[in-house]
């Protein structure tokens, strides 16, 4: 449907006589018949969401909301994207773009070749959704929907849609709203929620939490990683938090703890990474991997128990601790990561090298931040 200029009376009527069906062409048709059930983060991946490769405009890295992440990253890339901020990746550097689009390819063929149902727009997002936060964010509030993780997180059947603390991939799960809606009905037993929504505002206040700052652990138990820049701001809630905050814990506990799941927090060091995604990969019951020096709490349930791969600082910086599990016995990693996957091979657990090196250097947000996974069970 073309959407008019200015809305008449005789437009409106004609646009409820025949209203578009769709927003994003065959989308919705993509869940049919699929299940929504993770049951841990490292349980065997069987459906997943991938982001949109056309989704990608560079977001304003001084934006208050947004600095609060990203100050974790190089100055002389923080530096290119304030000189590009608004511009599609395709246009501010075509060679950057060419390979954040065939990593995310290949990394579906990868996916798909596993057996998982891969659920993906790979269409121009219309100009209603890559201006849907311009309202308040102004010219450079444009849409980003290339890490498809934002869009929620699946604690067992139930479907959460989250609203990611960076300002313009917010609602970036507007996108793919009709895929969510495609998993709902194709289930009869998942149940949909939603967090709150943010305020508006340019420092990031009110019930705050990503999806990338969740990890799951069997028994309906989730963790739920929190980044300060010192540790004396633990202490002092009113300092702005690297992602989620306190208030966005407690909201989500309450709204788990009626279908039996419990939430506990670590707190983590944000000078190396905004999620506890991108640094700490629960791989199999008992290991998991992370750099000395990222916890600033110790690890809640059994956590403290497990085998602890170090990271190294360079293994981060390559996106090792942002990789995620295929199984309890193969793991996806950032092909430049090479001593994390001889680590993994060391223990059993087969690494799997996907190319997406050069998206994690430019935004420190790789593989497990591009995949929302809605099936994973054994």
């Amino acid at each position: 449907m073309t959407v008019p200029a200015e809305w008449t009376e005789a437009a409106a009527a004609a646009a409820l006589d025949n209203p578009q069906r769709e927003m994003v062409s065959g989308l919705k048709a993509q869940a049919n018949g699929q299940k929504v059930m993770v049951e841990s983060e490292f349980a065997t991946l069987r459906g997943a969401i991938l982001g949109n490769p056309e989704s990608v405009y560079i977001p304003d890295p001084f934006h208050p909301s947004w600095y609060a992440s990203m100050r974790s990253l190089p100055q002389d890339e923080l530096a290119w994207m304030a000189a590009h901020r608004g511009m599609h990746v395709r246009d501010a550097d075509p060679k950057l773009w060419t390979a954040m689009s065939e990593g995310l390819s290949t990394y579906r063929d990868i996916l798909e070749s596993h057996g998982v149902c891969v659920i993906q727009n790979t269409q121009s997002p219309p100009e209603a959704v890559v201006n849907y936060t311009g309202g308040w964010l102004g010219k450079y509030g444009r849409h980003w929907a290339y890490h498809a993780q934002a869009f929620g997180e699946v604690f067992g059947n139930l479907l959460v849609s989250f609203h990611e603390t960076q300002p313009s991939i917010r609602y970036n799960g507007v996108e793919y709203l009709e895929a969510f809606m495609g998993l709902f009905e194709s289930d009869p037993e998942a149940v949909w929620l939603t967090m709150p929504d943010p305020l508006p505002l340019p420092a990031f206040v009110g019930v705050g939490l990503s999806p990338g700052d969740i990890r799951i652990l069997p028994g309906k138990r989730v963790l739920v990683g929190l980044g300060v820049f010192d540790r004396a701001d633990i202490a002092n809630p009113a300092i702005s938090r690297s992602s989620g905050n306190e208030l966005g814990v407690e909201v989500l506990r309450r709204m788990l703890a009626p279908w039996g799941w419990s939430v506990e927090v670590v707190y983590f060091n944000a000078n190396f990474g905004y999620h506890i995604d991108t640094l700490m990969p629960l791989i199999s019951e008992g290991l998991l991997a992370v750099h000395p020096e990222v916890l600033l709490t110790p690890l809640p349930y059994d956590l403290a128990s497990w085998e602890q791969i170090p990271l190294s600082t360079a293994e981060c910086r390559a996106g090792a601790g942002n990789s995620v599990p295929l199984s309890p016995t193969a793991h996806m990693v950032t092909k430049s990561a090479t001593q994390f996957m001889s680590d993994l091979d060391a223990r059993g657990i087969e690494p799997i090298p996907v190319p997406f090196d050069d998206v994690y250097a430019f935004c420190g947000s790789g593989l497990h931040c591009a995949t929302f996974s809605f099936h994973r069970s054994d």
